[in-house]
């Protein structure tokens, strides 16, 4: 498990005054300017412009991550999240809850009261909890996908996070997982993981796909992309398996 292979690094999150100085002077700061952050994110959502507010920038900043995550697991139903109960670990202030169309959002964020006091958070359907992602006050399988992008080296135990998704994953639910491996550790992302570390770690939970991106999210390595699902038991019809999984 992650621990074992992680015991000579650091045993802390990332900075969180580093973090939100990103998100302040550097994510936030592009686009109050007048543009959008992500690339490609008109693409991603069929738009051709660029809108002229600040709160339609954000929007459509939160529309293309929903894409962008959805494109990088390989899921081609672009309405996936409508009707589930969905899960997102370390948001930040992109939206992704708010804009996923889920039935009942949640985000876990430990800095979402500092992110609140800055005016970054979308005023939309989502619920944060200010907790870290190692403790998650949820009941057993209640949540029917997580999503975790790019924040697996930022927590504070891996091993706990992955342990609190299979979890809280009810049978049949989903686990869209992207993190950087071959990378170096940081402040801001004090851990750094090779691809097989990953794949054991996820064990628990059955791989239906992954997926490698070149290009990291940090300086150093590349994207890791897993689609992974909670086996049903015995007593769980198979129906309950997300349809767009090709066995």
């Amino acid at each position: 498990m992650l621990r074992r292979l992680l015991r000579r690094r650091k045993p802390e999150g990332g900075d969180p005054d580093q973090e939100l100085r990103f998100w302040i002077d550097q994510w936030d700061a592009h686009i109050r300017g007048g543009a959008l952050f992500s690339p490609h994110g008109l693409e991603l959502i069929g738009e051709r412009e660029i809108a002229e507010s600040y709160e339609g920038r954000r929007w459509q900043e939160a529309r293309a991550q929903v894409q962008r995550v959805l494109r990088e697991a390989g899921i081609d139903d672009p309405g996936f999240f409508s009707g589930r109960v969905v899960l997102e670990i370390g948001p930040g202030p992109v939206g992704l809850p708010e804009a996923s169309g889920a039935k009942l959002a949640l985000a876990v964020e430990p800095l979402a009261p500092r992110l609140d006091a800055a005016g970054l958070l979308l005023r939309g359907d989502a619920v944060y909890l200010a907790t870290g992602a190692e403790a998650i006050p949820l009941l057993d399988e209640s949540v029917d996908v997580v999503v975790a992008r790019n924040c697996l080296d930022h927590v504070v135990d891996p091993d706990a996070v992955i342990a609190e998704v299979v979890r809280l994953l009810r049978p049949g639910g989903v686990l869209i997982l992207n993190v950087d491996v071959d990378g170096v550790a940081t402040a801001e992302e004090p851990h750094a993981f090779t691809a097989d570390e990953v794949r054991r770690a996820v064990r628990p939970l059955r791989v239906e796909r992954e997926r490698s991106i070149p290009e990291p999210h940090g300086h150093v390595g590349w994207q890791l992309v897993v689609v992974a699902t909670k086996d049903a038991g015995p007593h769980t019809p198979s129906t309950t398996l997300p349809a767009w999984i090709s066995r």
